[in-house]
């Protein structure tokens, strides 16, 4: 599949639009696993399971139907030629140097901020439900290690590889050039954005939102999504690891 290097496109999207294309995946993903959770209840599968089954059926959906409707408006087919931009290739030199001193810059500003969702989940959030608490692993203690193995398998899947691959098509490679008018402050609102997207966690905003601003200056510095969607990518793929080993230890 051809993408277009180029990094401004076509037309710009209103603040409001960007807004709205940011949250819509989001608030979709949220009601489907708010209605698919209580209709598995029975199922003997965790939470997570009609989590996962919201993300593979409407949050990917979603964001790859968005953009590949773009895509027919420019190119007359389904397509992402055109529609997803920072496609030129830094040197692998580079590429690496970037990648190893995002990553170790990114960790630290997780963990210094770690207490921050913390104190937000206890205080903020401590209200709900604790099945929407998705990394809390004291929630599957109660399920049987095949069913956790299984789940944990899919999780690492969709949530480890897909997903991050298709957020950041999506976020910094379709979105985030489309509000490029804001120069330097572009990634920090797309951050922002992303922030809010993660409806179904907001007692991770904080995270969230360091780690969309992270991957988004760093596009909009090297122009190159093939550097977002690799530090997207081993960062989710390490979290799901660790839950499908503890499985896999019971």
């Amino acid at each position: 599949m051809k993408y277009s290097t180029s990094t401004t496109p076509q037309y710009q999207h209103s603040l409001v639009k960007s807004l709205l294309l940011h949250l819509a995946p989001g608030v979709l993903v949220t009601a489907a696993f708010l209605i698919l959770r209580p209709l598995l209840d029975s199922s003997g599968f965790p939470p997570l399971f009609a989590f996962l089954l919201a993300i593979l059926l409407v949050d990917i959906p979603f964001m790859l139907g968005v953009m590949l409707n773009e895509g027919k408006k420019l190119n007359g087919r389904l397509s992402l030629a055109g529609v997803v931009r920072y496609r030129q290739k830094v040197s692998w030199k580079t590429f690496v140097l970037v990648f190893v001193g995002a990553f170790l810059l990114v960790y630290l500003l997780l963990m210094l901020v770690a207490p921050v969702n913390t104190f937000l989940a206890e205080h903020l959030f401590s209200g709900l439900p604790g099945w929407l608490f998705l990394d809390e692993q004291t929630q599957y203690e109660a399920y049987p290690k095949g069913v956790l193995v299984a789940v944990f398998a899919l999780q690492l899947v969709l949530t480890g590889v897909v997903l991050p691959w298709v957020e950041e098509l999506y976020f910094r490679g379709f979105l985030l050039p489309r509000i490029s008018r804001y120069e330097k402050w572009a990634p920090l609102l797309g951050g922002f954005f992303f922030g809010l997207y993660h409806i179904w966690q907001l007692y991770s905003f904080v995270t969230v939102f360091l780690l969309g601003t992270a991957l988004g200056y760093i596009v909009w510095w090297k122009r190159d999504l093939r550097l977002s969607i690799s530090l997207h990518l081993v960062a989710n793929v390490a979290v799901r690891l660790t839950f499908l080993m503890a499985a896999l230890a019971l």
